[in-house]
């Protein structure tokens, strides 16, 4: 797998029937640190569009509407993302460095990411005697490989919903469930932390598992960051790690994945935003979102169901090559 990445990420939405008063809000790439959004095309029978940013995280959505009655509403949007693979050294992080303002808000709870009480405890309990942020989350998300299971009847990625499973007493789900863990965890320990939610869109060099390519409609997947002093957000994916267990790679793959995932990552995965429990722009009638990792969309005020996997929705990614 190259360390650098570029390619064509096509949205299409194609609804059969009539719809009243249309809303529809689109995550699109992110621009970051490893990330450049090239371009952003959209077309359709729609009569308003605009690229929008939620205050708080800076989540770029695309906000499309069709006032009134509309009937087969399309939309396609397609966009060019360059993406580069990432490899921190745990090491060089400096525990002394001051955190920024936009790495300490990433320290305090929301709905579904909770930082006190019994996540708390488990935190603290976790980190015993360690110091260092870098020991810590080396701490934390080896205690997440240990303890966190993969339930394969939970839908797609999962809710993210820690306070839910510190309650069942069960480590369990999918990714956005383990790595919400691993953040909640991270954040009660006194370590800035997010989740980052995606779309696979290439191979891997490590296994099928952890990659996709064309038809990625069902190949959302979401990753954890930690602010590191001296090294800025550090990538950790131990639920990726996970889902190769599942897999029953050989022990040393396995070995060399678990270490990789604990600062690195691959330039296989386009990155959408790191917003959650927040609200979309402009304000959804049904109040703030957890996650936005697919097209939201409401008719008249009341949510439409519009999920992967769902009649009329696509979305299709092809490597793209710059002519020479």
């Amino acid at each position: 797998m190259a360390s650098t990445v570029q390619t064509d990420l096509t949205f299409r939405l194609a609804l059969q029937g009539r719809f009243r008063d249309l809303a529809l809000w689109l995550p699109v790439p992110q621009d970051a640190r490893q990330q450049r959004r090239l371009a952003l095309e959209s077309s359709g029978n729609f009569a308003e569009h605009a690229l929008q940013h939620d205050p708080q995280h800076g989540a770029p959505m695309l906000f499309v509407r069709w006032p009134g009655v509309q009937d087969d509403p399309t939309l396609s949007v397609s966009t060019r993302v360059e993406t580069q693979a990432v490899a921190c050294d745990l090491a060089q992080a400096d525990a002394g460095a001051p955190l920024p303002e936009e790495a300490r808000r990433y320290l305090a709870a929301s709905a579904h990411l909770p930082a006190e009480g019994a996540i708390r405890s488990r935190a603290e309990s976790i980190t015993q005697g360690l110091t260092a942020p870098a020991d810590k989350l080396r701490a934390l998300y080896d205690w997440v490989l240990a303890h966190a299971q993969r339930r394969f009847d939970v839908a797609w990625c999962g809710l993210g919903d820690v306070p839910a499973m510190l309650a069942a007493g069960e480590f369990c789900g999918k990714c956005v469930d383990i790595n919400s863990l691993l953040v909640a965890l991270c954040r009660a320990a006194g370590l800035p932390a997010r989740t980052v939610q995606g779309v696979r869109v290439a191979a891997s060099r490590f296994a099928p598992a952890l990659g996709a390519s064309g038809d990625v409609t069902q190949a959302l997947h979401t990753r954890a960051e930690v602010y590191m002093g001296g090294s800025g957000w550090v990538p950790a994916d131990p639920a990726d790690a996970l889902k190769l267990a599942d897999e029953g790679v050989p022990d040393a793959l396995q070995r060399e994945v678990n270490a990789y995932l604990l600062g690195g990552a691959e330039a296989n995965w386009v990155a959408y935003n790191h917003a959650r429990d927040f609200q979309l722009v402009p304000p959804a009638a049904a109040g703030p979102l957890n996650l936005l990792t697919a097209p939201y969309a409401e008719t008249a005020g009341t949510p439409l169901r519009i999920g992967a996997g769902a009649p009329g929705y696509s979305l299709f990614a092809r490597p793209f090559s710059p002519a020479v």
